[in-house]
C-alpha cells in the first residue's frame, strides 16, 4: 500500500451531495466541530487545574490567618513585671531577678539579659525556657563576675513568647 492509498483510507471523506465533508478529518484538517469540542476540553481542564491550586493556597493562607489570631488573642492578656533585681556582689557573684506573671495565663521566659553600662551582658545561670504560671514570681540567676557591678548596672530585659519588660532602676544590696 502506497502513501497515497493510506492518505485516502485515513482521511475518507463521507459526502452528502452538494455538502461539506461529514468524516473526522478531511483533506484540509480536522472538523470544526471537532475542533471545538477539543479546546471547550483543554479550557476545562485549565480551569479545574487553576481552582485547585488557587483553593490549595486560599485554604493554606486562611489556616495562617486563624493561628495568628489565635495567637494575638493569648497574648492580649499576656503581662510580667520585674520587680526587683538583687547584685549580690560577695564571694558567689550571682545576681537575682524576682519575676512575676500578672498576666491572665500561663507565660514562657524564654530569654533575659543583664546589660552594664558599656553594654556588656552578664551569663545567665538560668536555663531557657521558664515557665511562670499565672500569679507566680520566679528568680532568674546570672554570673555578674566582672561583668556588673552596683556602680556599672543598667538594665534587665525578660522576654517571653507574647512581651518583653524592662527593669532600669538601681539594684538591691548596693
Amino acid at each position: 500500500m502506497g502513501l497515497k492509498e493510506f492518505h485516502n483510507i485515513l482521511f475518507r471523506e463521507m459526502r452528502v451531495e452538494g455538502e461539506k465533508p461529514l468524516g473526522f478529518f478531511s483533506s484540509k484538517g480536522m472538523n470544526t466541530l471537532v475542533a471545538a469540542v477539543l479546546l471547550i476540553a483543554i479550557t476545562l481542564v485549565i480551569a479545574v487545574i487553576v481552582s485547585t491550586a488557587i483553593s490549595g493556597l486560599a485554604k493554606t493562607g486562611s489556616a495562617e490567618v486563624q493561628t495568628r489570631a489565635a495567637s494575638f488573642v493569648n497574648c492580649s492578656s499576656s503581662d510580667i513585671d520585674v520587680t526587683q533585681v538583687y547584685l549580690d556582689t560577695g564571694p558567689m557573684n550571682v545576681s537575682r531577678v524576682a519575676v512575676r506573671n500578672n498576666g491572665q495565663q500561663r507565660e514562657t521566659i524564654i530569654s533575659a539579659a543583664m546589660f552594664n553600662k558599656t553594654g556588656f551582658t552578664a551569663a545567665p545561670l538560668t536555663t531557657f525556657p521558664v515557665s511562670l504560671a499565672r500569679g507566680d514570681v520566679t528568680n532568674l540567676l546570672f554570673n555578674i563576675t566582672g561583668n556588673v557591678t552596683c556602680a556599672s548596672f543598667s538594665q534587665v530585659v525578660v522576654t517571653t513568647e507574647c512581651t518583653f519588660e524592662t527593669f532600669a532602676q538601681a539594684p538591691k544590696n548596693c
